[in-house]
C-alpha cells in the first residue's frame, strides 16, 4: 500500500491521441516505467511477431537504474490512448524501498510470517504492522496476537478464509481449546469463539465435530466460574440458530416418545428437549438438549401447554417437527426449575406471563452478536438467576457487562464509504452511552458489546395483536371478516364466527371447514382441528372457510360458487399489481441473498467442498435467469398484439418499482429479458408502445450501461443516501470476485497470500451489509399515502395488520395508531388476497428457458418476412479480462436499431476468464437479406472501459 501511494505521488499522465502513432523505436534508451490507462498498443518485434498490450499493461524500465532498450517498435491502435509514466529513478527508489517497509518473522532459519507497516495518516499516530503472508500454522497463532490499530479485522478474516488453506476447522478447534489452559489466552481465545459462533456458526452446525468442540468449550467456561462470557455464547448460539425440520414415525400411539420435555406456556417459556434417548431415531436425525420445539404437524408450540404438548406428540404416529437451538432460554428454564425445587413451591407466572410465553425465544434473528448483547464487566457478587419482566432482565444484562474486546477505533467500511482496498478506516469514535444505539455500519468483526439487549428479547410485541384477515362463509354465502392473528386457531375463529353471524348457538355445535376446489373441479371439504393455527397463510386461492353446523349434512358450496372459486383462482400478470408484484420478487430476493452464508462466497469462488454446496448462493444466482426468462417466456406467449404490449409496459412499471425497492437484481433481470432477442425483434409490438414507457426504458437500461466498470450502477450503489436493504446485480458481485481470485496467486513464496484473502474477505463484508436490515416493502414506497403503506407492508408478508399501524414519524420514530377494524378489514382482505395470488401465481411459473424455441414463439408472434436479421457471435478471449457486455447499438446503412445481447451466456465464466456473447438485431423494412457491402458496427465494451469496433 505504502508503495501504491509512493507511485501515485510521482506519476505523469500522458495521451497519445491519433492512432498508428509510434511510441518507442527498436533499440530506443528506456527512462520510465508505464501502464495503460485507456486504449491499445501494439509491439512489432524484429523477428516479426506482434503483441498487443491493452488496458491494465504495463511496459519500461524493471526497478535497477541499469540502462534498458526498447526491443521492437510500439504503436497505439487506437485514438485517444492514455497513459501514466514513473520516471526511472523514482520507480527504482520507491520499489526498493519495500524491505524497508517489510518485517519478516523468522522461525528454525525459515520466513514464516512476512507483515508491511502501514500509516493510516500522516500524523503518524495510526500506524503499524499488517500481516500480507504467512504460513497456515503461524496465521492461527496470530489469532491470540495483540492486533495492531491498522490491523483490526485479521480475527474475521482468518475465520472466513481459513478454510482456503486448511484441511478441517478443528485445526483451529484443538489450537484454541489448548489455548484456552494459559489464564493470559484465556480472554483472547473466547473473543475468537465469540466471532466465530456469531459469523459463521453454520461451521459448528450439523458437524458433530465441531459441535462437541463447541460443548468442551462450554465447560471450560463453566469450569473457570466465566459466566458472563458462557451467557454471550449461550446468546450467540440462539440467535444464529437456525430452524430445522425433522420427521419422526413412531410404531404405534401407545410406543413412548424418544425424548423429554421441559417448559410450557404454564411457566412462561416454550417447549424444550431436556434429553433424547441415545441410539433413538430421534437422535439420528439431529434432535438435541436444549432445541426448542417451534411446530408440530403444523401446530404452533411456542405458546402453548406442556400436557397439550404432550398430547399432540403422543396422539400422531407421524410427527412433522420444527426446532431451533435456544441454549440461552433453556438454561433459563433449567434455573427456573432449580429456584422451584430448592423453594418447595412453583413458580407463578403473572398474568399476561402465559400470553407472551414467547418472549423467551429468539425468532429467526438475522442481526448480530454486537446488535444483541452488550456486556462490559461483571460484578460478581450479583448472580442473575432467573428472568421476570423485562425491567428486571434489562437489570440482569446491566448488571453481567464484560469487557472481552477493546473499544473499536476504527469503522470498517460502509455502503457508499470508499477506501483502500487493503486498509480499514479508522475513525475516532466518542464514548456511546450503554442506553444509545449504535450504527450499523460497524464490522461484525468485532461485536460491540455496548449495544442494548431488548432486540433479542423483545417484549414490545404482543404475539395476540390481530394482524389478519380471515372471510369465513356459511352455508347459505354469508360472509364475515374476521380479525385474527397469526396464533388464533380454528375453534377461537369459530367463536368470533358465531358472535359475527349472530347465530344464538354454542360454540361446540359448529366446527371451522376448508372447502377446495381442485383444478378439475372437484369439490374437497375437510374439518379442520380446532387447534390448528396461522389459518390465514393456509387458506388457497381456490378455498373458503365455512362456519359448519356439526349437527347438519348442509352442502356449504354448490356448483356454482365452485366454479366461480374455480375461475378466481385462475391468475394472469395483467391482473397482479405491478406494486406487488415488485414486492414479493424483492421479498423473495432478498430472502434468498440474506441466507447466502459468507463462507458460501469462499466456498464457491475457490471451488471447495462444503456441508451446503453453496445451496442458497446457487439459488441466488438462478434467480436472475429464471426471471430473465420469464418476462421473456411471458411476452412470446401472448397471442395478442395490444395484449403483448401491455405486458411490455406491466413489466417497465415493475422494474420501476423494483428500483424504489433497491432491487436491483430483479430489475436488471427484467430488463434482460425485454431485451432478448426474441422480445427484442417484435418491432411491432414496440412501436405500440407509448413514448413515456420508452423513455422509462431506456432510463433504467442506463443505469446499468457497462462502461467504466458499470461505473453509473456503482455510483448508485455507493451513494450515500442509499442505505440497507439493497439487493444487488449478483453478476457484478461474482465477476468482482472472480477478479480478485484469478488476479492474484494464493500463495506467494510459498507463503499464504493472505493480501488476497483479505480484499476477498472485505469485499464479502460489503456485500453482506446490503442485507444487514430487515426489508420492509412499506418504508420503500414513501411517497405513497399512509394507509397503503400499511396495508402494503402487511400484505407483502402474506399478513394483513388491521387493528394497528405502524406510521413512519419524523426521527425515525413509530406512532401506533388505532383504527376501526370494521372499515378497514375488508379492503385489508383484499389487499391480501392480491399478495396471496402474486404469491401463487411466481411460485407456479412455467417458463421457456430455451432461446431456440422463444425464437419460434417470437417468429409466431411476428413472421420475418419484412425483416433482414443478422446473428453474430461474439467470443472474448483472455485478453479482454471476461467480464461485461452491454445491450448494444447497430448502424445499418445509417439506419440505427436496437440489437440485443444474450446475457445468460455472457454473464457465464468457464474455467479462465473467459466470456461468450450472441448479438441479434433486425434491418430496415422488406430488406431479405444482408448485402456484403453492408457496414454493420458494433461497440463492445470491455469491463475497463476500452473498446473494440466490429
Amino acid at each position: 500500500m505504502s508503495v501504491r501511494r509512493e507511485l501515485c505521488a510521482v506519476m505523469v499522465f500522458a495521451v497519445v491521441e491519433r492512432a498508428g502513432t509510434i511510441v518507442l523505436n527498436d533499440g530506443e534508451e528506456l527512462d520510465s516505467w508505464s501502464v495503460i490507462l485507456n486504449g491499445s498498443v501494439e509491439v512489432t518485434y524484429p523477428d516479426g511477431k506482434a503483441e498487443i498490450l491493452c488496458m491494465g499493461n504495463s511496459f519500461g524500465v524493471s526497478p535497477t537504474m541499469d540502462k534498458e532498450y526498447m526491443k521492437g517498435v510500439m504503436r497505439t491502435k487506437v485514438d485517444d490512448c492514455q497513459f501514466v509514466c514513473i520516471a526511472q529513478q523514482d520507480y527504482c527508489r520507491i520499489l526498493n524501498q519495500v524491505e524497508k517497509n517489510m518485517q519478516k518473522v523468522e522461525e528454525e532459519g525459515e520466513i514464516v510470517m512476512v507483515k508491511e507497516h502501514r500509516e493510516l495518516d500522516r500524523t503518524g499516530t495510526r500506524k503499524g504492522h499488517i500481516v500480507i503472508k504467512g504460513t497456515s500454522e503461524r496465521l492461527t497463532m496470530h489469532l491470540v496476537e495483540e492486533h495492531s490499530v491498522v490491523d483490526p479485522t485479521f480475527i474475521e478474516d482468518f475465520l472466513l478464509t481459513y478454510r482456503t488453506f486448511l484441511s478441517s476447522p478443528m485445526e483451529v478447534g484443538k489450537k484454541l481449546l489448548e489455548w484456552f489452559n494459559d489464564p493470559s489466552l484465556r480472554d483472547k481465545v473466547t473473543r475468537v469463539v465469540l466471532l466465530w459462533v456469531n459469523n459463521h456458526f453454520n461451521d459448528f452446525e450439523g458437524d458433530p465435530a465441531m459441535t462437541r468442540f463447541l460443548e468442551e468449550f462450554e465447560n471450560n467456561l463453566e469450569r473457570e466460574k466465566m459466566g458472563g462470557h458462557l451467557r454471550l455464547l449461550n446468546i450467540a448460539c440462539a440467535a444464529k440458530a437456525k430452524r430445522r425440520l425433522m420427521t419422526l414415525t413412531k410404531p404405534s400411539r401407545e410406543a413412548p416418545l424418544p425424548f423429554i420435555l421441559l417448559g410450557g406456556s404454564e411457566k412462561g417459556f416454550g417447549i424444550f428437549v431436556d434429553s433424547v434417548d441415545s441410539g433413538s431415531k430421534a437422535t439420528e436425525a439431529g434432535l438435541k438438549r436444549g432445541d426448542q420445539i417451534l411446530e408440530v404437524n403444523g401446530q404452533n408450540f411456542e405458546n402453548i401447554q406442556l400436557s397439550k404438548a404432550m398430547e399432540i406428540l403422543r396422539n400422531n404416529t407421524h410427527l412433522s417437527i420444527t426446532v431451533k437451538t435456544n441454549l440461552f432460554v433453556f438454561k433459563e428454564l433449567l434455573t427456573r426449575l432449580s429456584e422451584e425445587k430448592r423453594n418447595g413451591a412453583p413458580h407463578l407466572p403473572k398474568i399476561g406471563d402465559i400470553k407472551k410465553a414467547s418472549r423467551y425465544s429468539i425468532p429467526d434473528l438475522a442481526v448480530d452478536v454486537e446488535q444483541v448483547i452488550g456486556l462490559e464487566k461483571v460484578n460478581k457478587k450479583s448472580k442473575a438467576n432467573t428472568v421476570g419482566g423485562r425491567n428486571k432482565l434489562k437489570k440482569i444484562l446491566d448488571k453481567t457487562r464484560i469487557s472481552i474486546l477493546p473499544q473499536k477505533p476504527y469503522n470498517d467500511i460502509g455502503i457508499g464509504q470508499s477506501q483502500d482496498d487493503s486498509i480499514v478506516g479508522l475513525r475516532q469514535t466518542k464514548h456511546i452511552p450503554t442506553a444509545l444505539p449504535v450504527s450499523g455500519t460497524l464490522s461484525s468483526s468485532n461485536p460491540d458489546l455496548l449495544q442494548s439487549h431488548h432486540r433479542i428479547l423483545d417484549f414490545s410485541t404482543t404475539p395476540d395483536l390481530p394482524d389478519q384477515v380471515l372471510r369465513v362463509f356459511k352455508a347459505d354465502q354469508q360472509s364475515r371478516y374476521i380479525m385474527i392473528s397469526k396464533d388464533t386457531t380454528a375453534k377461537e375463529v369459530v367463536i368470533q364466527a358465531i358472535r359475527e353471524f349472530a347465530v344464538t348457538a354454542t360454540p361446540e355445535q359448529y366446527s371451522l371447514c376448508e372447502v377446495s376446489v381442485t383444478p378439475e373441479g372437484v369439490i374437497k371439504q375437510r374439518r379442520l382441528p380446532d387447534q390448528l393455527s396461522k389459518l390465514a397463510d393456509r387458506i388457497q386461492l381456490s378455498g373458503r372457510y365455512y362456519l359448519k353446523n356439526n349437527m347438519e349434512t348442509e352442502t356449504l358450496c354448490s356448483d356454482e360458487d365452485a366454479q366461480e372459486l374455480l375461475r378466481e383462482s385462475q391468475i394472469s400478470l395483467l391482473q397482479l399489481s405491478t406494486v406487488e408484484v415488485a414486492t414479493q420478487l424483492s421479498m423473495r430476493n432478498f430472502e434468498l441473498f440474506r441466507n447466502i452464508e459468507p463462507t458460501e462466497y469462499i466456498d464457491d469462488l475457490f471451488k471447495l467442498k462444503s456441508k451446503t454446496s453453496c445451496v442458497n448462493l446457487k439459488k441466488f444466482e438462478e434467480v436472475i435467469n429464471q426471471e430473465t426468462f420469464w418476462v421473456a417466456s411471458e411476452i412470446l406467449r401472448e397471442t395478442n398484439q395490444l395484449k403483448r404490449m401491455k405486458i411490455i409496459k406491466h413489466f417497465i412499471k415493475i422494474a420501476l418499482h423494483c428500483r424504489e425497492c433497491k432491487n436491483f437484481n430483479s430489475m436488471f433481470a427484467i430488463i434482460s429479458g425485454l431485451n432478448l432477442a426474441p422480445v427484442a425483434r417484435l418491432r411491432a409490438t414496440w412501436e405500440k408502445l407509448p413514448n413515456k414507457y420508452e423513455k422509462l426504458f431506456q432510463d433504467l437500461q442506463d443505469l446499468f450501461d457497462p462502461s467504466r466498470n458499470m461505473a453509473k450502477y456503482r455510483n448508485v450503489l455507493n451513494s450515500q443516501n442509499l442505505q440497507p436493504p439493497i439487493i444487488p446485480l449478483f453478476p457484478v458481485i461474482k465477476k468482482d470476485l472472480t477478479f480478485l481470485h484469478e488476479g492474484n496467486d494464493s500463495k506467494v513464496d510459498g507463503l499464504v497470500n493472505f493480501e488476497k484473502l483479505r480484499m476477498i474477505a472485505k469485499e464479502i463484508r460489503h456485500v453482506g451489509r446490503m442485507a444487514s436490515v430487515n426489508m420492509d416493502p412499506a418504508l420503500m414506497f414513501r411517497t405513497r399515502c399512509i394507509c397503503t403503506f400499511s396495508s402494503f407492508r402487511s400484505l407483502s408478508q402474506g399478513s394483513t395488520n388491521a387493528t394497528v399501524l405502524d406510521v413512519a414519524q419524523t426521527g425515525g420514530h413509530k406512532k401506533r395508531v388505532r383504527r376501526s377494524s370494521f372499515l378497514n378489514a375488508k379492503k385489508l382482505y383484499e389487499d391480501a388476497q392480491m399478495a396471496r395470488k402474486v404469491k401463487q401465481y411466481l411460485s407456479n411459473l412455467e417458463l421457456e428457458m430455451d432461446e431456440e424455441s422463444l425464437q419460434t414463439l417470437s417468429l409466431q408472434c411476428e413472421p420475418a418476412t419484412n425483416t433482414c436479421e443478422f446473428f453474430l457471435e461474439i467470443v472474448a478471449d483472455s485478453d479482454w479480462n471476461a467480464g461485461l457486455f452491454p445491450v448494444h447499438w447497430y448502424s445499418f446503412k445509417g439506419h440505427v436499431g436496437r440489437c440485443s445481447s444474450n446475457l445468460h451466456s455472457l454473464f457465464s465464466y468457464q474455467g479462465t476468464p473467459k466470456a461468450m456473447g450472441i448479438l441479434r438485431g433486425w434491418g430496415l423494412p422488406g430488406q431479405r437479406s444482408i448485402e456484403p457491402d453492408v457496414v454493420l458496427a458494433f461497440d463492445i465494451h470491455s469491463p475497463e472501459s476500452s473498446q473494440r469496433q466490429i
